[in-house]
């Protein structure tokens, strides 16, 4: 640990992390010429400061009064020095902005957590900002005409930017928790409002007034998106998920008390993307912003993940410069806001054994709904909790299935009525069933490339910690992975990504991979074999660190801070 205090660069406040420029930190002058000084860049992400347009909440300045409000001027001077402007709008409460970007004289109701707790974050700079109710109506009256000026305002101007909306939020325990949740008394006011237009006659159970919930909260969340969409339609691009490292509740405290921790805030960047959404830095203090942080979001978020997701071209058409995170598994959870009590695969014990054997690759779709594409290649373990199975996505399941997709389904939770429709699906295609005893009954079903496994999960949940492992290692076993695994110390990070071959490299199906970090303040090492069909390409960003590899085997010493990348081809 260092006994100065870091010195906090003025490029610090302007480009807090992940190519984000805030222009109203600096002055428009300067503008072009620290744009230039970005080197290695591609786009940079522009988010709009609602209260510096608009302290009252009902007159906008674009360039009228400051110059430092004149976005199309920003834009020109992104595309000036060869990059590419992309703007984010704010479509929740945003962390990094005083009163979340709420105007002064709109921040009236303070945003509560579900805990009953005011929702405060601490910024780069130390310093606090509250956040304030979006489900506030003269917040959101406000929000519709400030869009509205805006989107006047780029069709009069004549901007050359996409307009991509921004809900923010963190990483939790349940997944991604946007800061546009609440649990204020305007909230409340305005689910008592809901819940009587929504269900007549007796009080709802428990369960059907989290659902309510639920709904409530995604109800006014689309009518804030599509005021957005409307008035930006020409320049909309959709819109994205960013948690901010530092910016939940525990993070609160340990930053209050220098008890910040760089292990967790590398867990939770790819905990993000694990959930496709993106991480970014920009509350955490300058010491934290640099070495394998930010080499980590450089590599994977800012270079990988946002490149990806703002593209206008399909991944499989980016040619073989583009790497991705390697998934296997998409897994389909229940929905923890409604079934707080029920099972979920983190009882199950999947996780974690997916985290030792299959690090990250993985994409952890929560509660999302599952919807067929007849267009889409299948080429990933589809998992699905019987809870979250209703008429609509069981049929596209089968669809699935009978289209080469290999799905996992826990029957825990699954209604009767759909056990007795999978039974009669299996009879009247005349399909083979086979039965396994082990810890639980598995049903086992293939149809051409496509292999439906169905067990009951709820029996898992009272096995040892080891034979949960083992069911899981001997199901997950049966199905054709290649894949190498690392089984490294806990605090060492192992992330699997690939690409797309290129010239010169046609005898290989795709090119994987292996980036290797060591986030302690400790020497690390780390052993694995590789199997024939990995053939080493090339070592890479190699810092602090010393390899050595044989024709079957790569062992890496770390010292603190360690980091390297290990390419290779794999055979078809």
């Amino acid at each position: 640990m260092s006994l100065t205090t870091p010195v906090i660069r003025d490029e610090d406040h302007v480009f807090p992390g992940e190519n984000w420029f805030f222009y109203w930190k600096t002055s428009a002058s300067l503008w072009e010429g620290k744009l230039r000084a970005l080197g290695g860049v591609k786009k940079v992400y522009i988010p709009i400061n609602w209260s510096f347009h608009s302290e009252t909440g009902d007159q906008y300045d674009f360039a009228s009064e400051k110059p430092e409000s004149d976005i199309a001027r920003l834009c020109e001077a992104v595309h000036s020095v060869g990059k590419t402007p992309v703007i984010l709008f704010p479509l929740s409460p945003c962390p990094f902005l005083p009163n979340g970007g709420v105007p002064t004289l709109l921040a009236r109701v303070q945003s509560y957590d579900f805990d009953g707790k005011l929702v405060s974050v601490i910024d780069h700079e130390n310093v606090i900002h509250k956040m304030y109710s979006f489900f506030d109506t003269r917040v959101f009256r406000a929000y519709s005409k400030f869009v509205q000026s805006f989107g006047e305002y780029l069709s009069s101007s004549g901007i050359n930017a996409d307009v991509v909306g921004l809900e923010c939020g963190l990483s939790s325990d349940v997944g991604f928790v946007s800061y546009f949740d609440d649990n204020s008394s305007v909230y409340q006011e305005g689910f008592s409002k809901f819940i009587q237009s929504e269900y007549e006659g007796a009080l709802p159970s428990v369960q059907e007034e989290r659902r309510l919930h639920k709904k409530f909260k995604e109800t006014i969340f689309s009518i804030y998106r599509e005021q957005l969409e409307l008035h930006c339609s020409a320049y909309w691009e959709g819109a994205i998920k960013v948690s901010f490292l530092g910016g939940a509740p525990v993070d609160f405290f340990r930053r209050v008390h220098g008890q910040d921790s760089i292990i967790k805030y590398a867990h939770d960047i790819f905990e993000c993307l694990s959930m496709d959404v993106a991480a970014s830095s920009i509350l955490l203090p300058a010491k934290y912003t640099g070495g394998i942080l930010e080499k980590m979001l450089d590599s994977f978020v800012t270079k990988s993940f946002m490149e990806n997701t703002l593209s206008d071209v399909n991944l499989d058409e980016q040619g073989s410069a583009n790497f991705r995170l390697k998934k296997y598994f998409e897994i389909y959870d229940i929905d923890h806001e409604v079934y707080a009590e029920a099972l979920g695969w983190a009882d199950l014990s999947l996780w974690d054994y997916l985290q030792r054997s299959y690090t990250w690759c993985y994409s952890d779709l929560g509660a999302k709904r599952f919807v067929y594409d007849e267009e889409r290649d299948y080429d990933k373990v589809l998992f699905f909790h019987g809870l979250s199975v209703d008429n609509k996505v069981f049929r596209d399941i089968l669809k699935a299935f009978m289209s080469g997709a290999k799905i996992i389904l826990n029957r825990s939770g699954l209604s009767s009525e759909l056990l007795k429709r999978l039974e009669a699906f299996f009879i009247e295609n005349n399909l083979n069933v086979e039965k396994v005893n082990f810890h639980t009954l598995v049903f086992n079903v293939s149809l051409g490339d496509g292999r439906l496994v169905v067990f009951e999960g709820d029996k898992l949940a009272d096995l040892e910690f080891k034979k949960a492992g083992q069911f899981w290692e001997k199901l997950l076993s049966t199905f054709d992975l290649n894949h190498i695994q690392v089984n490294n110390d806990p605090d060492l990070y192992a992330i699997w990504s690939m690409r797309n071959t290129g010239h010169g490299e046609l005898s290989y199906s795709e090119v994987r991979r292996i980036s290797l970090f060591n986030p302690t303040s400790y020497k690390k090492s780390l052993r694995f074999s590789t199997p024939k069909e990995f053939k080493l390409l090339k070592i890479i960003d190699e810092t602090q660190v010393t390899c050595d590899h044989g024709p079957s085997e790569i062992s890496v010493q770390f010292l603190p801070g360690g980091s390297v990348s290990f390419d290779f081809g794999v055979l078809s």
